[in-house]
Protein backbone atom coordinates (compact mmCIF):
# COMPACT_ATOMS: atom_id res chain seq x y z
CA UNK A 1 0.00 0.00 0.00
CA UNK A 2 1.80 3.42 -0.81
CA UNK A 3 1.39 6.44 1.46
CA UNK A 4 0.24 9.69 0.62
CA UNK A 5 2.72 12.13 0.53
CA UNK A 6 2.56 14.80 3.85
CA UNK A 7 1.31 17.60 1.70
CA UNK A 8 -1.20 15.82 0.39
CA UNK A 9 -2.24 14.75 3.96
CA UNK A 10 -2.38 18.29 4.69
CA UNK A 11 -4.51 19.60 1.91
CA UNK A 12 -6.98 17.15 3.02
CA UNK A 13 -7.10 18.22 6.59
CA UNK A 14 -7.40 21.99 5.95
CA UNK A 15 -10.62 20.96 3.67
CA UNK A 16 -12.00 18.86 6.41
CA UNK A 17 -11.56 21.43 9.03
CA UNK A 18 -13.90 23.98 7.93
CA UNK A 19 -16.72 21.52 7.61
CA UNK A 20 -15.87 19.64 11.20
CA UNK A 21 -15.65 22.84 12.77
CA UNK A 22 -19.12 24.04 11.21
CA UNK A 23 -20.97 20.69 12.12
CA UNK A 24 -19.82 21.07 15.76
CA UNK A 25 -21.05 24.88 16.09
CA UNK A 26 -24.18 23.26 14.34
CA UNK A 27 -24.49 20.67 16.85
CA UNK A 28 -23.65 23.49 19.73
CA UNK A 29 -26.43 25.66 18.67
CA UNK A 30 -29.12 22.79 18.33
CA UNK A 31 -28.23 21.79 22.03
CA UNK A 32 -28.75 25.23 22.91
CA UNK A 33 -31.77 25.55 21.39
CA UNK A 34 -33.09 22.23 22.76
CA UNK A 35 -31.95 23.34 26.45
CA UNK A 36 -33.70 27.23 26.37
CA UNK A 37 -37.16 25.95 27.32
CA UNK A 38 -39.81 28.12 28.16
CA UNK A 39 -42.29 27.24 30.67
CA UNK A 40 -44.67 30.26 29.03
CA UNK A 41 -44.86 30.22 25.67
CA UNK A 42 -45.88 33.32 23.79
CA UNK A 43 -49.35 33.44 21.53
CA UNK A 44 -50.88 35.72 19.99
CA UNK A 45 -54.22 37.14 20.89
CA UNK A 46 -57.19 39.20 19.30
CA UNK A 47 -57.99 42.02 21.57
CA UNK A 48 -60.50 45.08 20.71
CA UNK A 49 -57.05 47.30 19.98
CA UNK A 50 -56.03 44.75 17.66
CA UNK A 51 -53.96 41.13 17.62
CA UNK A 52 -51.19 41.39 20.58
CA UNK A 53 -48.50 38.75 21.99
CA UNK A 54 -49.09 37.52 25.24
CA UNK A 55 -46.82 35.60 27.75
CA UNK A 56 -43.50 34.09 26.84
CA UNK A 57 -40.27 34.76 28.55
CA UNK A 58 -39.13 37.49 27.82
CA UNK A 59 -40.00 41.29 29.28
CA UNK A 60 -40.41 44.27 27.06
CA UNK A 61 -37.32 45.34 29.25
CA UNK A 62 -35.27 42.10 28.36
CA UNK A 63 -35.62 43.14 24.64
CA UNK A 64 -33.64 46.49 24.55
CA UNK A 65 -30.09 46.41 25.62
CA UNK A 66 -30.19 49.54 26.52
CA UNK A 67 -34.02 49.68 28.68
CA UNK A 68 -32.69 48.87 32.20
CA UNK A 69 -32.80 49.97 35.35
CA UNK A 70 -35.46 52.52 36.09
CA UNK A 71 -33.43 54.67 38.46
CA UNK A 72 -30.61 54.76 36.12
CA UNK A 73 -31.55 57.84 33.66
CA UNK A 74 -28.33 58.11 31.73
CA UNK A 75 -28.34 55.38 28.95
CA UNK A 76 -24.84 56.85 27.90
CA UNK A 77 -23.25 56.00 31.10
CA UNK A 78 -24.05 52.75 29.57
CA UNK A 79 -22.57 52.78 26.25
CA UNK A 80 -18.56 52.70 27.07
Amino acid sequence: MATMPPDARVTRLARALPLLLAALLALAAVGTVGSAGCDDPARYVSTPDGISLEGGCLKPGEIDPLTGDPADHDPASRRG
